[in-house]
């Protein structure tokens, strides 16, 4: 019988811990101190020019995301690169990340391969999701990432738990989601590799600062 008394306590601890965290993912928002700003991002940079794009209605409203920005990216020697950012300013209002994982493919193009790879730029090293995607004639390479406060994350539900996090700790439960695209012949991906590099070698840091995180 005192056996049972205390599972019965301890069930009923766990489901008042629940509801308590419940209330707070649901309704404790705690603002970010700034807003992102891609203007910092800028249009031309050492032989880059872009040309942006808007998004329809219909994207936006899937999306829900509190900014974006759509560009492509053209440097001297034709190679393109599209840069998509969108920044969620809170994920716990029905404005949580889509991944690109379940978005790539459609419209004739398939999951090829998909990894993690390293990545470093400066002293900074970091993790993104590097995906290839191909129709019966083309390929595109795909780099993609989050970043929230905690920094690049390349899983969903690294995601997930940092939004929890966060949460729990009453901070700002903003992250973005980064994508960057290159189209490229049939068996040619380590020139999309070598685009992709390139580009974030001049824009990787104008991307981080266009985000409202703060690192130490």
């Amino acid at each position: 019988m005192e056996r049972i008394t205390g599972r019965y306590y301890i069930v009923v601890a766990l489901l008042i811990l629940s509801g308590a965290l419940a209330l707070v993912l649901r309704y404790v928002r705690v603002s970010p101190d700034q807003p992102s700003d891609f203007s910092m991002i800028p249009m031309e940079s050492e032989g880059w020019a872009a040309r942006e794009f808007l998004l329809s209605d219909f994207t936006l409203d899937v999306l829900k995301s509190t900014n974006t920005t759509s560009r492509l990216y053209t440097d001297a020697q034709n190679r393109n690169v599209s840069l998509f950012v969108g920044y969620f300013e809170d994920q716990k209002y029905g404005s949580q990340i889509h991944s690109p994982r379940h978005c790539l493919p459609g419209g004739g193009w398939g999951i090829l391969d998909l990894e993690t790879v390293d990545l470093e730029f400066g002293n900074h090293r970091f993790s993104v999701n590097r995906v290839v995607i191909g129709s019966k004639q083309q390929r595109q390479v795909v780099y993609y990432w989050f970043r929230t406060r905690s920094g690049e994350l390349t899983s969903e539900y690294g995601l997930k738990l940092d939004l929890v996090h966060n949460a729990l700790m009453f901070m700002p439960t903003d992250a973005a989601l980064i994508r960057l695209t290159t189209l490229v012949p049939g068996g040619e991906e380590a020139s999309g590799d070598k685009a992709l590099k390139d580009f974030l070698s001049v824009f990787y840091g104008r991307i981080e600062n266009s985000l409202p995180f703060v690192t130490s």
